[in-house]
């Protein structure tokens, strides 16, 4: 029942986007030189994402927003991150990959209109399932992208929703590509606390999956990549205003010594 309950959210979400659709295809079409299709494969209900293709080969990825959509996660929520307008985020999205291409961290954006986005098409897949095909554990595969984030931060940029979900790897190169940068940093919410929450995200998000023997063994292997990674200004800053969505981590007891350590910074 859920399953059909979703299926049928994305076909109502697919359905409100078919004219910003219709009026980004010229653009879309004239950028890869001829008439293109496009598969709806994902979106939060606030947008809806499009695999491209050009005579039948992946090319491009578009995002475009859904016309009214709420914020669902607006500034009184006391979260740290916080939902985005559409003109915003579609302008915090073309920003981030427009950095983080140059360094080699996002696909190459390609265009964007005031509600939509095109960047180019990775071969790449999310770690979420290279985790629920049993490639790696989700500790190990989190513990090895922990270095990319270091290296995203040093180009000036931080995710706000780091999750497997939205760190791909692109096997033949190696290397790992982050996407969705749609939320925003919460007001007031510091560089060195957005970098911090970058991290500890990611441990969240995977917290839940991991069996009693990954979790005893976090604060050594994922603790000392972390240490390893972050300056010593993200590991001191103020974690207070992260507390809100870090509520399971914050409660590991197998974690206590890490936040201690964090503490101490």
């Amino acid at each position: 029942m859920r399953a059909l309950k979703r299926w049928f959210h994305n076909w109502q979400d697919f359905r409100s986007a078919r004219p910003q659709l219709s009026a980004c295809y010229p653009h879309v079409a004239s950028h890869f030189g001829g008439p293109v299709t496009w598969r709806h494969t994902g979106g939060c209900g606030r947008d809806v994402v499009c695999l491209v293709a050009r005579d039948g080969r992946p090319v491009g990825v578009l995002r475009v927003t859904l016309p009214g959509a709420k914020l669902l996660i607006p500034p009184t929520a006391g979260l740290p991150f916080v939902s985005l307008p559409a003109a915003t985020k579609i302008e915090r999205e073309w920003f981030a990959y427009t950095a983080g291409f140059e360094q080699g961290l996002t696909p190459q954006p390609l265009w964007r209109d005031g509600c939509s986005m095109l960047c180019a098409y990775v071969d790449a897949q999310p770690l979420k399932r290279m985790a629920d095909e049993g490639e790696a554990s989700p500790l190990a595969l989190a513990t090895a992208a922990l270095p990319h984030i270091a290296r995203l931060h040093a180009a000036g940029l931080t995710h706000m929703d780091m999750s497997l979900s939205n760190i791909l790897y692109d096997r033949s190169q190696q290397r790992h590509f982050f996407v969705d940068f749609e939320y925003g940093p919460a007001e007031g919410l510091t560089v060195e606390q957005q970098c911090l929450y970058d991290y500890l995200r990611l441990l969240e998000s995977i917290w839940k999956f991991l069996s009693p023997a990954e979790r005893a063994a976090a604060a050594g292997t994922w603790g000392q990549a972390f240490q390893a990674c972050a300056s010593v200004s993200v590991r001191a800053a103020e974690l207070a205003p992260l507390r809100p969505a870090l509520g399971r981590i914050l409660a590991a007891p197998e974690l206590r010594s890490l936040f201690d350590g964090l503490a101490r910074s």
